[in-house]
């Protein structure tokens, strides 16, 4: 909201280190000669975030995709979803099923209704890589955080 007159002198283009070499890239079409304005600085600010977080690191995620898909075809990772993949490239690391329990928080319940009660059971039949489903379906993630179940709290 800030008025950015005298205080901002750029154009609708980028500059950026591409393995060692200066590249300039046009936010829009003619962007290095669109200077910007007070009346035009939104459209950059879209723009140019924009760009950083879709295409500003481009080259190197298509080199580690390269590196990735010589250890691994391409073909072969199709039959995944995300999360499915997170589970085969992270592991199962043992899931503290107490540490869970009690950080759990509970609404409409308590630890000793039966349901609750009933719930753990189940998840202490399960295996590891069924917990880990579990805890996939539930925060997102197959793993758990390093500060352990509290730091989802």
């Amino acid at each position: 909201e800030n008025d950015i007159s005298d205080v901002l002198d750029t154009t609708f283009s980028v500059e950026h280190d591409s393995f060692g070499q200066l590249q300039v890239h046009e936010l829009k079409p003619n962007g290095k000669n669109i200077t910007v304005t007070d009346d035009n600085k939104k459209e950059y600010v879209r723009l140019y975030v924009n760009y950083r977080f879709m295409r500003g690191i481009e080259q190197q995620f298509l080199a580690l995709q390269k590196g990735f898909n010589e250890l691994i075809p391409q073909h072969l990772l199709k039959s995944f979803d995300e999360k499915e993949l997170e589970l085969l490239i992270g592991g199962l690391g043992k899931i503290d099923l107490e540490d869970w329990r009690l950080n759990t928080r509970l609404k409409h319940c308590t630890p000793d209704h039966n349901i609750v009660k009933w719930f753990w059971k189940v998840v202490e039949s399960y295996s590891e890589e069924r917990r880990a489903r579990l805890l996939q379906f539930v925060t997102g993630s197959s793993r758990v955080p390093l500060q352990g179940f509290k730091a989802l709290q």
